[in-house]
Order: structure tokens, then C-alpha cells, then sequence
């Protein structure tokens, strides 16, 4: 089977896997064949390239395009993919992600309004991350046991049947579950009460993980600070700069746990111009 390049979001691991599909299909094609044909500085340096500690030139691209026989669309995707791996600007990096998630067939999986039910329970999410590291197919209640706190046979068959229908999963030819996507997108719905809803519930799970698992097995942090709304708008902009670096991590690593890791950040008080002017008034309701 051939490997698609709308499968992929790092274009690091797309050319590892298609170089060793090539070597499998002609055993004689050696790494400095291919590294030849990329014209690469030597084999060495596409190695670099490949473990992330080099960058690809815009040259190499093109040479990429044609050993891999890209076509058209293929071949945007692609540099797209590259484009969102190499650059640091987290406002170009979020433009060529959106960009990826453009394109029909690629694996980003975007959400639509039908799709909402995924966020109804927090372990939909927790059942699909596993199936990264735990072979699930029919063994509902062994699944049950894997999540914490635990939940029933019932809803996680349930949960199989709803990724499964959302095509968040799907079997894979050994006939176990595997997620369909790298990234999950919410687009423009956001900020949707149901999204709300489901980050409240996992901000819940984050206040019993206090009592549920020893403090070497959760970290939770905290820091209370006064600052300007530049500094707020720059503090946010490092938020999402860490979001993405984890999901490099992610990426990077074999999975064996399902961890789930919340940011929040949320004023205390009025500011000050609006203390001056007016302009909030206090609400008060009984708790």
C-alpha cells in the first residue's frame, strides 16, 4: 500500500515512512540513492532533516515533489506541511495549519454542527487518545477499567459506536480501533456553549486528580499576577506557542497513557480604566 501524504501533518515522518516504502519495493535503492535524488548535501545532512535538527530549503521541496511523484494538490499539501512544521511565527504557524485543514482529504479532522456530540462526555475524548496505546475492539469492559475514574461496559461501547460513526476511528486491517485524525479542529464553534460545557467537565476531572492521584502524577500550578492588557495579549500568544510545542512532543513520543492538560487564564478583577468610568457593574447572586 502506497503512503498517502494527506495523512500526515509532520512532513518529517511523512518522508521517513516514504523512503522506507520505496526501500521495501526496491531493496537496492540505497539512503544515499535517495538522499542523491533530493539533492541533498550528503546522507548525513537528510538525516538532520529527518530527526528535525535541519531545516529543508525551498530547492529540496521541489526535488521531494518529484521523487515522491506528488501530484498536483498533493504536492500544495505538502509544502503546506512543511511550511507549518518549520516556521516559528505562531500567527504564520496557525495560517498553514488552517491552510492543511483546507484541503478534502486531510487527516485534520474538522468539525461540523452534527459533530458536537464528541464533546457531550469527557471520556469520548479519553476513549479515542487511547486507542494510541491499547488495542480496543469489542473488549468494552477491559476499556472500562483503563479509564479513570472508570466507567461502564455500556458507555463504552457507546463511545466506540459515536467515534466510529463520527469517523474519529476507524478498525485497521489487524482489526483493532486507531484514530482517524492527528489533529481534531472546532473551527469557528469554538467557543460554543457544548465546547464550554466540555471544558468545564475536564476542569472538574482536574480538581479530583487532587485526591485521586499522588502529586508525582499530576501538576498542578498556579500564579496570581497584575497586568496590562498588552501583557495579557502577549501572555496569550505563549499559551498557544506551548500548545503547539506539546503537540510536537505528542508526536514525537510512543504513547502509553492518556493525560489530559488544561490552561486557564481568567481576570480577578476589573481593570483599572474600567473601575474609573463605570463601566462593569457588580452582580451579585446567592452561592
Amino acid at each position: 500500500m502506497s503512503v498517502s501524504v494527506y495523512n500526515y501533518t509532520d512532513f518529517r515522518k511523512y518522508l521517513s515512512d516514504y523512503f522506507e516504502y520505496r526501500r521495501q519495493k526496491n531493496p537496492n535503492l540505497l539512503f544515499k540513492d535517495i538522499s542523491f535524488e533530493l539533492g541533498m548535501k550528503s546522507p548525513s545532512y537528510t538525516t538532520l532533516i529527518l530527526q528535525g535538527k535541519a531545516n529543508i530549503s525551498k530547492k529540496a521541496i521541489s526535488n521531494v515533489v518529484k521523487f515522491c511523484r506528488l501530484k498536483k494538490l498533493e504536492a500544495a499539501y505538502f509544502k503546506t506541511m512543511v511550511l507549518f512544521n518549520q516556521t516559528k511565527n505562531h500567527e504564520d504557524k496557525k495560517a498553514h495549519f488552517e491552510k492543511l485543514v483546507s484541503f478534502k482529504l486531510s487527516c485534520v479532522y474538522k468539525f461540523n454542527t452534527n459533530d458536537y456530540q464528541y464533546f457531550d462526555k469527557w471520556y469520548y475524548s479519553a476513549i479515542r487518545s487511547l486507542t494510541a496505546s491499547f488495542n480496543i475492539r469489542d473488549n468494552y469492559a477491559e476499556v472500562s477499567t483503563m479509564l479513570v475514574p472508570s466507567i461502564r461496559d455500556y458507555q463504552v461501547r457507546q463511545a466506540v459506536k459515536l467515534l466510529e460513526d463520527l469517523n474519529l476511528i476507524a478498525l485497521n486491517e489487524e482489526g483493532y480501533y486507531r484514530a482517524t485524525s492527528v489533529y481534531l479542529d472546532t473551527g469557528k464553534h469554538a467557543m460554543s456553549t457544548v465546547v464550554n460545557d466540555f471544558v468545564i467537565a475536564m476542569l472538574d476531572k482536574a480538581k479530583e486528580s487532587l485526591d485521586r492521584f499522588p502529586n508525582e502524577d499530576r501538576k498542578l500550578s498556579w500564579i496570581t499576577f497584575n497586568v496590562t492588557r498588552q501583557g495579557y495579549d502577549r501572555i496569550v500568544t505563549e499559551m498557544r506557542n506551548f500548545r503547539l510545542k506539546v503537540a510536537d512532543i505528542i508526536e514525537e513520543e510512543t504513547a502509553d497513557t492518556v493525560y489530559q492538560l488544561n490552561m486557564q487564564l481568567f481576570p480577578l478583577s476589573k481593570s483599572g480604566l474600567e473601575q474609573i468610568n463605570g463601566d462593569l457593574t457588580d452582580v451579585k447572586e446567592d452561592v
